[in-house]
């Protein structure tokens, strides 16, 4: 009797047992421990499946369990699947689990954010999303989601990195291809090789990549893209459909062919446009006169709008269309503004761009569609001018920061290929200032100063030439870092051209400039211009560093003293020289006043790990040359 006791005792703690392992889902306690450092989330397993049975046939299939360790990692629990005409979204499980992996909650499909996708900006878009986000505080808990998206024909196909934010770890990760009928399929491997393994049919070629137990990356200041440092497989069709036109992308002219069949016909203007803009430009005899005049007709007439329905994601409306109606997105201004320079005879090219700040690089010698954006590209007898279609205020010719400096896909009939554009140097990125300080002897300051900001630097007050005035002095306040600054008066001008400047000239009033402190006062060298903080040390920097401006400021100050003092103490020069740029400073007396330069110049870059200290004490030095202060002494 007692042996039985005992053998179903036992029978019944393994049953619960079983059951509560079996209950439990990836609980957080077998999460080996070196994936918790540096680390707000961990994938616990994704498994994604594309598979291409046809060029119009395209499916994904996406499972991921997740790890939310604390408030940091949210948003990598939440799901975003966006869908339109030409694909179809299906999320077949969402569920949440505590960090014991015990179910708290099961979304039901009539419970998924479903909606059209608004960006403030498209007119027209079928595009929509579903969005499900797991509202949960109790930390860590872990989501899973599957879900199908099938495509009618896609013109790019999903790149992998296992590794896909900073501060984010991987338990186990795999991306898996499967290839029907020799469908043409290009793809690139970056530091990790695929497991090729046997054909299931005769039809089928497989290819699957898998990871295990990645670590963190830590993220560190002026750091390159995570897209950089990890392993990657990138992938494209050599053949494609897309909403039923057919092309190809093993070569960058094949798919700038490709691209040119969406815009042949789509330039005719009506007689009467032709005839305005001939009459605009006829007493013109310069090709960048005639270029601006144009472009500037571009800007009073139309407005940005985007159109995102169907084919129109890459088609253009016609250059009539937008005479008409007066706005278009990119594709169509662009195109327009193609139309009017062909009326007046200057041949222009319909350029592709990867558009955004710090965005990533397009390998050259991998045709894929990594564009999001398109510009205009006007060859002239000694120079190129590139022109943004959409910003009714850009200089003409300027692109600033948004699309300089990259690759970008030149359009033309049998001879698409890729060109540079424009790269701000050194001299192009200026600031220079002038300006005149006056203390009184309770150490208050007049300050009249005056800033030419030119290039890239431009982008830093473009916005406040379209404000009043009232908005203007409302925002130095909001902006500024002088202490007990008053602003009198602020005054903007601009300079536009292909190198635009705009002049900012300021009156300030500023209480206790000087602080004194019985028959002495201390007067702060910069404050106009001051560099007054270090990026963050990092112990053992891993990875490369990047400085993405190259810029010279230059900086003239008279300093006039108060009656009745003369100087004790005036700062040495401070001359500073190094591979990541220069920097000087000097004081000198010239009767009551000290007449104040400096110049920093900045060499833009990517520098290896290393490095990083060097730079750290280069700015540094900087820092503590720009917060010096001259001592001044009661006569």
């Amino acid at each position: 009797m007692y042996r039985k006791t005992l053998t179903l005792f036992v029978f019944m703690l393994f049953l619960a047992f079983s059951m509560t392992a079996k209950d439990r889902f990836y609980p957080v306690n077998t999460i080996p421990e070196e994936l918790f450092e540096n680390s707000n989330s961990v994938v616990r397993n994704r498994k994604v499946i594309l598979e291409v049975f046809a060029e119009d046939k395209i499916e994904y299939r996406i499972r991921e369990v997740i790890t939310i360790l604390n408030k940091n990692g949210d948003s990598e629990g939440v799901l975003y699947v966006p869908y339109d005409s030409n694909r179809k979204a299906d999320i077949e499980t969402a569920n949440y689990y505590n960090a014991d992996g015990e179910l708290l909650t099961k979304v039901k499909k009539n419970e998924v954010y479903d909606q059209a996708y608004f960006d403030g900006f498209s007119l027209f878009s079928d595009a929509r999303f579903k969005r499900i986000t797991p509202h949960i505080n109790n930390y860590p808990y872990t989501v899973e989601y599957e879900y199908i998206v099938d495509y009618r024909g896609s013109i790019d196909y999903h790149d992998w990195f296992p590794l896909s934010a900073f501060n984010a770890s991987v338990e186990e990760s795999s991306y898996e291809i499967r290839i029907h009928n020799n469908i043409g399929v290009r793809i690139v491997q970056n530091g990790i090789e695929a497991i090729k393994y046997a054909e299931k049919e005769e039809d089928v070629v497989n290819y699957l990549w898998e990871v295990r137990e990645m670590t963190a990356l830590e993220h560190e200041p002026y750091a390159v893209s995570i897209r950089e440092l990890v392993p990657s497989v990138i992938v494209a069709p050599n053949e494609f459909q897309y909403y039923g036109e057919a092309g190809n992308m093993t070569s960058w002219e094949k798919y700038g062919d490709w691209v040119w069949g969406l815009i042949e016909d789509r330039n005719e203007l009506p007689l009467e446009t032709q005839q305005k803009l001939s009459e605009l430009t006829k007493s013109q005899e310069d090709t960048f006169e005639i270029i601006k005049t144009v472009y500037n007709y571009l800007q009073q007439k139309t407005r940005y709008v985007s159109v995102q329905l169907g084919i129109g994601g890459f088609q253009p409306i016609s250059a009539a269309k937008v005479d008409e109606v007066g706005y278009g997105d990119c594709k169509a201004l662009t195109n327009y503004m193609k139309s009017m320079l062909e009326s007046v005879g200057i041949q222009s090219y319909y350029t592709l761009v990867r558009a955004g700040r710090n965005t990533r690089n397009i390998d050259p010698d991998f045709p894929a569609q990594e564009f999001n954006h398109v510009i205009l590209t006007v060859p002239l007898a000694n120079d190129t001018v590139f022109l943004e279609c959409t910003n009714q205020f850009a200089p003409c010719g300027f692109l600033g920061s948004f699309t300089d400096d990259r690759f970008a896909l030149l359009v033309e009939k049998n001879g698409s290929h890729l060109v540079r554009t424009k790269s701000y140097t050194q001299e192009d990125n200026t600031w220079n200032l002038i300006a005149k300080i006056d203390i009184d002897e309770l150490g208050n300051a007049l300050i009249e100063e005056s800033v030419v900001f030119k290039g890239l630097q431009y982008e830093m007050i473009d916005d406040e030439l379209r404000k009043t005035n009232e908005e203007q002095i409302k925002d130095e306040y909001e902006a500024s870092d002088i202490p007990g600054a008053k602003y009198t008066q602020i005054k903007y001008s601009a300079e536009p051209s292909i190198i635009p400047g705009a002049e900012r000239k300021r009156n300030i009033e500023v209480t206790k400039f000087a602080a004194k402190m019985g028959d002495r006062m201390f007067v702060p060298v910069n404050i106009l211009n001051q560099r007054n903080s270090v990026p963050k040390k990092v112990k053992e920097r891993k990875f490369p560093f990047q400085v993405s401006m190259s810029y010279i400021d230059s900086d003239s100050v008279k300093i006039t003293l108060p009656e009745g003092w003369g100087i004790e103490y005036i700062p040495e020069p401070t001359n500073i020289d190094t591979e990541f740029g220069q920097y000087t400073s000097d004081l000198r007396q010239n009767g009551s006043q000290i007449i104040y330069t400096r110049i920093d110049k900045r060499e833009k870059g990517t520098f290896p790990p290393e490095k990083y200290a060097d730079y750290l004490s280069f700015v540094k030095q900087i820092v503590d040359a720009d917060g010096q202060k001259i001592v001044l002494k009661k006569l």
